[in-house]
């Protein structure tokens, strides 16, 4: 019950104060990037994309109590459209997360810089020592707090709404005439510019989808307290993103929206209540962008962790500090790509929020489709159904016309999302590792690490044996069949037992081949899966009364076809048997799959049998 208590800590309000720091930090940055676009049509496109917001963060309810345990759009997408799918849906909210930092930081040195003006001059230089402040804080082991968040959260919204009180107060009948009237456009748009301004205004809600990675710590019932989240963050954010935009707009003169968009915020808050608030936005301000900026790298090195677990990056990556336990190498890599943005960009927000839009997007259409289709599959057809499947075509149209327009962005999102895939496929078919292990001494280390896994065996599998166990065995138990297996599968088991039966022979040889990158996965020796013991022992159960004696076999190795090969030839068998994947081909397509590499890798002499 302790245990429940610790990790499920999060309150509606706790959960909200989270997203919150994070939602709530667009509106800091947005209004001056957006007028960069669209001129004083800017507070017209906030409140149209608002419309879109609001459906997406009720599905965003949903999402966040079907996977209780986190992940975000990697779980969502997993479940609905398969593995490959959520390691893309992950990638594209990385490259989110990698410019949320980024911009994150950079605004929060412009709003510090409004105040000490000797950071005016070195924004990129600071905004890099704060990311690196940042990772070395999360190295040593420093974590946000719900209760910091909390306060913070509150902080900034009271300002918020100080600002929008006291600016209101001082209108004039003529300046609420103006005001209503900004919130539709001021000239009349081409349908091209309508689409363009609504991709592009969708940055004033990033930060939507970090709701779904705490699902592991929200208190239960998750449904509720995800509801109840979610209902104050869209009130808060809707009350706070149109109003304050809307404020820069009418309130600031033209000199000050060309040459400040960086801090529209602080200087409306000048404004209207003079050095005092506008202090009071500047350290709000610039406290939450920080917080962001580490919530974006906590954020990301997550997302590393989850594709590293499911196989789809390398395990060096989830290494962990002998002196802190933290994941250094991961917090290492989420903290150097956006150092590396800002150079490039020289901290330029206008071009930051270009790139932003196609991780963004591409993350939102990949949790809104998965969505839907899981309603699809349980039957889901009503009203809440077609609304899901409008937002998702809004969403995806917004993706679209970004793609388009958004040429920066597009070749930024793209290629880091194209390396990042193309890297997980390799890993996940070990294109990597076969290139690494033709290095001798690389081969001698993963060698002795196998050697000491496989020493563990005797202990671990109580009567299973090793490879080398099986070859010693061979004069007496000969056989000319060997079994391939992985999970438990009957028939494949039964068509095993009929060939060595119909040669004639008293034995039948049954490896289980335990996947492992070994010198490359950290900790070694690499212990027996329970899905490996239990297969083994599965199969010996069916073999046994057959008049047949199994020899179970659990071998270790980076490369399944490789291992299963190598056993074959040790053997001096002349028929390999597997069963067939029930992956899907586009699953095959991306993974590969063992039979490739054992039409590649088997003697020639030796046959392949798969078993549907």
């Amino acid at each position: 019950m302790q245990q429940t208590k610790d990790t499920r800590q999060l309150t509606w309000l706790l959960a909200w104060a989270v997203v919150f720091c994070d939602i709530g930090t667009s509106v800091y940055y947005v209004p001056g990037i957006l007028y960069g676009n669209v001129g004083d049509d800017t507070p017209f496109f906030v409140l149209l994309t608002t419309i879109g917001f609001i459906p997406l963060a009720l599905k965003y309810i949903e999402i966040s109590w079907r996977n209780p345990e986190g992940g975000g759009v990697v779980s969502i997408a997993t479940k609905a459209l398969g593995p490959m799918w959520g390691c893309l849906g992950g990638m594209l909210i990385t490259t989110s997360y990698f410019l949320t930092a980024a911009i994150s930081a950079v605004s929060g040195f412009h709003y510090i810089g409004s105040v000490v003006h000797l950071i005016n001059a070195n924004i990129v230089l600071f905004a890099c020592i704060g990311l690196l402040a940042l990772a070395l804080l999360n190295i040593v082991g420093i974590r946000e707090s719900a209760t910091v968040a909390l306060v913070m959260a509150v902080a900034a919204l009271a300002v918020d709404l100080i600002v929008i009180a006291i600016s209101f107060w001082q209108f004039s009948p003529a300046q609420w005439w103006q005001a209503l009237r900004s919130f539709a456009p001021g000239r009349t748009l081409s349908f091209r510019e309508l689409l363009v301004g609504f991709g592009a205004a969708w940055l004033a809600f990033s930060g939507l989808e970090s709701i779904s990675q705490l699902s592991p710590n929200m208190r239960f019932p998750l449904r509720r307290t995800a509801k109840w989240a979610m209902m104050g963050v869209i009130i808060t954010t809707v009350i706070t993103s149109p109003l304050l935009t809307l404020l820069s707009i009418n309130l600031l003169p033209a000199e000050i929206k060309a040459t400040e968009s960086e801090r529209f915020i602080s200087e409306v808050a000048l404004v209207s209540g003079g050095f005092g608030l506008s202090f009071a936005v500047v350290l709000s301000a610039s406290t939450l962008l920080l917080f962001a900026a580490n919530t974006a790298i906590i954020g990301a090195y997550h997302i590393f962790l989850a594709l590293t677990n499911l196989g789809f990056l390398p395990r060096a990556i989830a290494l962990r500090s002998a002196t802190f336990r933290s994941p250094h190498i991961a917090i290492g890599i989420a903290t150097t790509v956006p150092i590396v943005v800002i150079l490039a960009t020289q901290g330029e927000l206008a071009l930051l929020g270009e790139m932003y839009a196609f991780g963004l997007l591409g993350a939102f259409v990949f949790s809104s489709l998965s969505l839907d289709v899981i309603r699809w599959r349980l039957g889901r057809r009503d009203l809440g159904f077609w609304v899901g499947v409008l937002t998702t075509s809004v969403i995806l149209i917004a993706w679209c016309i970004n793609l388009v327009e958004k040429e920066l962005a597009t070749l930024f999102g793209g290629v880091l999302t194209a390396v990042g895939m193309s890297v997980a496929v390799g890993v996940r078919r070990a294109w990597f590792l076969d290139l690494l292990h033709k290095v001798p001494w690389i081969e001698r280390l993963q060698a002795r690490a196998y050697m000491a896994s496989e020493a563990l065996v005797d202990e671990e599998l109580r009567g299973l044996v090793t490879l080398a166990d099986a070859v010693e065995l061979k004069d007496l138990y000969p056989s000319s069949t060997l079994l391939a297996v992985r999970g438990e599968n009957p028939r494949l088991v039964q068509e095993g037992i009929r060939r060595a039966k119909g040669m004639g022979e008293t034995a039948l040889y049954c490896v289980y081949v335990e996947e492992w990158p070994g010198l490359f996965a950290g900790d070694t020796p690499h212990r027996p899966s329970d899905e490996g013991v239990i297969t083994l022992r599965s199969a010996l159960q069916e073999i046994r009364g057959k008049g047949l004696e199994a020899i179970p076999i659990w071998t270790v190795s980076y490369n399944a076809a490789e291992a299963i090969a190598n056993a074959a030839k040790a053997l001096d068998v002349d028929a390999v048997v597997i069963g067939a994947s029930q992956r899907s081909a586009f699953y095959h397509m991306l993974r590969g799959h063992v039979v490739k590499g054992l039409m590649k890798k088997l003697p020639h002499d030796c046959h392949l049998m798969i078993v549907n």
